[in-house]
């Protein structure tokens, strides 16, 4: 990439636990240094992070706790700040500062709020701060989730106006099939139009700690590539 570019990097649960029950810090320092390179070139970075409620399970010495809503948000309230603590703290590494916004559907959907949302994260943008963007799990119930971070990042991404869309992952890409189940699965690696057939490929599979998949993420494609940002899954 040699113009400068505003790109989105969204992070979910499984790249940055690796598969595990807490945060994989020396994943995440090589995650920073790759965005810090490109913040470096010129280009304007937005982070879209989940591990909030890992980060607070961990913290908490893995409790065990019902599975309900009000657990998850507890957890998230004790672990977004150890969430964004590290996320700050590596980019100071490099000299970046990162400015926290949470989000929720309903700052979407309002216009008023979607506008407020838009200026905030473009001035951080003007100001060569790196945004780091979660939803806001703490107090956000079912009816104003956006409910995974792959549609929130996409949201994100039309806020910020932005040229690219990357959603990591801890596969290739795309497949043809789940890879994990399947070795005959090959990387599909362009995508022109996402019709029944990708969907029904992608299937409902979720990621391990997290609430997206591959079918998530088509979605969050589908919904940038409609407001002209280009998607990369990888």
């Amino acid at each position: 990439m040699s113009d400068s570019q505003t790109l989105v990097v969204k992070l979910g649960t499984s790249v940055l636990t690796g598969g595990s029950r807490r945060l994989n810090r020396a994943h995440i320092v090589e995650l920073v240094r790759q965005c810090a390179q490109l913040h470096a070139a010129g280009h304007r970075i937005v982070i879209v992070t989940s591990g909030a409620i890992a980060a607070g399970r961990e913290h908490l010495g893995y409790p065990e706790l019902p599975a309900t809503i009000a657990s998850k948000q507890l957890l998230a309230a004790v672990g977004q700040s150890r969430l964004i603590q590290l996320w700050e703290q590596l980019f100071s590494i490099y000299g970046i500062h990162v400015g926290q916004m949470l989000l929720t559907r309903a700052d979407m959907e309002d216009r008023e709020r979607f506008l407020n949302a838009r200026d905030t994260l473009r001035a951080l943008l003007d100001n060569n701060i790196v945004p780091v963007i979660n939803e806001n799990d703490a107090v956000a119930t079912a009816e104003i989730k956006v409910g995974d971070n792959d549609n929130l990042s996409a949201l994100a991404a039309i806020l910020a106006g932005a040229d690219k869309l990357l959603l990591l992952t801890d596969q290739k890409g795309l497949y043809t099939a789940d890879p994990r189940s399947n070795p005959q699965a090959e990387l599909i690696k362009d995508v022109y139009g996402i019709d029944d057939a990708l969907r029904a490929i992608a299937g409902d599979s979720v990621s391990g700690l997290g609430t997206g998949g591959m079918s998530t993420k088509l979605q969050a494609a589908d919904v940038a590539c409609r407001a002209g940002i280009d998607t990369i899954i990888a």
